[in-house]
């Protein structure tokens, strides 16, 4: 399930990824940037909430 799952998070990322990159390409002005710039931020955000960071209790904190 879990395959299916992050297949499914890539895909749509990826899709989100290419409309921004087309609006940015197509569109005039700085105006175009800001579906890039939205799409980054929330790749960031869902990488760092559910991405290959480990969780609190992993690993030996010292």
């Amino acid at each position: 399930m879990e395959f299916f799952k992050s297949f499914g998070i890539t895909a749509a990322m990826g899709t989100a990824m290419a409309v921004a990159i087309l609006i940015m390409v197509k569109g005039s002005g700085l105006i175009s940037v800001v579906p890039f710039v939205a799409f980054l931020v929330g790749f960031v955000y869902l990488f760092v909430r559910y991405g290959c960071l480990p969780d609190e209790g992993e690993g030996d904190h010292h």
